[in-house]
């Protein structure tokens, strides 16, 4: 049984980031209500998991682009593989830049809202990812075999 990795691992990171912003959000909103961390942990795991779900899609990726597909279909593709790159390397850049920030100033409570904007613009760049993999597979039947 050949089962694809990518549509299982997708959704963690989509849930991680998305999760991170929300929980980020509580965090500014009410301080003592959550972990100042916790966000950061969940981006951290976020990161790790994109990085198996951007490698998991370009197996399947190779594996379509042999089942001789039209150009419309593999152009979509290829809009889905650049924003999931961009998604997924920016991801690790603000968790880095975020980590650096956290441990250089611990105390200036400044750098939750700016971890607050990034995670914000993470959420909408992991939304049009989830997006175009989706037109991929309801709008292309694409692994759906």
């Amino acid at each position: 049984m050949n089962l694809p990795l990518h549509p299982a691992i997708v959704h963690f990171p989509i849930a991680l980031f998305i999760t991170a912003f929300i929980l980020q959000v509580f965090h500014i909103w009410r301080p003592y209500w959550i972990c100042r961390t916790t966000s950061m942990w969940l981006l951290g795991f976020g990161v790790l998991t994109s990085f198996g779900a951007m490698l998991s899609g370009k197996q399947e990726a190779i594996k379509i682009g042999e089942g001789g597909y039209s150009l419309d279909v593999l152009k979509a593709i290829q809009n889905h593989e650049l924003i999931a790159e961009i998604t997924t390397w920016s991801s690790l850049i603000i968790f880095m830049v975020w980590l650096y920030l956290f441990f250089k100033y611990m105390d200036d409570t400044q750098i939750d809202k700016l971890a607050l904007a990034f995670l914000g613009l993470l959420s909408l760049s992991v939304a049009v990812t989830s997006y175009f993999g989706g037109a991929l597979v309801y709008f292309h039947s694409l692994g759906i075999r």
